[in-house]
């Protein structure tokens, strides 16, 4: 078999045909957490309270270098806007590796849906690794160069908004209604695009959901710029957007239709 492979961004995606080396690490990783559990089990009444001897692998989030956006001179975002935002984005890199560490050791005693320490690191990480995830895919989205919907992309777009331009309306309006994030994707499950609206990093993005769009409406994202008229930054965000590349993910989507279906 010969692998097929495109590159999205800063990103390399393999079909589904092909299983990626993050997810043969995954299986692996899993494989070595229940053997270690299995044993601890079986040598001794007492489960392992610690997950000391299980690999993980030390600040596995490496950050994107994104400062090439401050020399696009993008019509409506500052470099100061981007900078600080850059910034941000650096830090949930390193929250999230932080955390990373800290789920290595923590305690598994006095688990609880209430308060537990392991419950509060499983929380936070989720947010600051959504943090970084969401971040990179709305830094890659965003360009100064004068780009257009792909057809295909077009005709998704047509098929569930009516038109390009009742998305764009479609768009703001969501990004107007939410806190946080506002991501557009390809639901699997329903093999069309979806809208879904984010509060914060971590809550309401569905699963079997392929995000090809991010937008940002967290006050970080254009206070510099625009106070809190969030419309101007909205309008701003759509005249910067790299359809090309919100093209390419859906075509990366589109290859695997219903791939977790069963």
């Amino acid at each position: 078999m010969s692998k097929t492979k495109e590159s999205i961004g800063n990103y390399d995606v393999i079909n589904k045909d092909f299983v990626t080396r993050r997810e043969v690490l995954m299986l692996g990783a899993a494989a070595v957490v229940g053997s270690t559990l299995k044993e601890n089990t079986l040598a001794s009444p007492n489960v392992a309270t610690t997950l000391t001897n299980i690999p993980v692998k030390v600040n596995s989030y490496l950050a994107q270098d994104f400062k090439y956006l401050l020399n696009e001179k993008m019509d409506g975002l500052s470099n100061s806007q981007i900078d600080q935002h850059i910034k941000l984005y650096n830090a949930y890199i390193a929250k999230a590796n932080d955390l990373q560490g800290k789920l290595k050791t923590v305690s598994l005693e006095g688990a609880n849906p209430t308060y537990a320490p392991m419950r509060e690191l499983l929380l936070e990480s989720s947010y600051a690794v959504n943090g970084v995830i969401y971040h990179e895919l709305y830094f890659n989205n965003l360009t100064a160069k004068a780009t257009s919907p792909s057809s295909d992309l077009k005709a998704a777009l047509d098929e569930r908004f009516g038109s390009t331009d009742k998305f764009i309306d479609y768009l703001k309006a969501s990004g107007k209604c939410m806190r946080g994030w506002v991501i557009v994707g390809f639901n699997m499950r329903a093999n069309h695009l979806d809208v879904f609206g984010l509060d914060t990093h971590n809550m309401w993005s569905p699963a079997n959901f392929v995000p090809i769009l991010a937008l940002d409406v967290y006050e970080h994202a254009y206070m510099i710029d625009y106070g809190i008229d969030r419309a101007k930054y909205l309008d701003a965000f759509v005249k910067n957007l790299n359809w090309d590349i919100v093209g390419k993910r859906l075509n990366i989507a589109l290859k695997n239709p219903n791939c977790f279906a069963n």
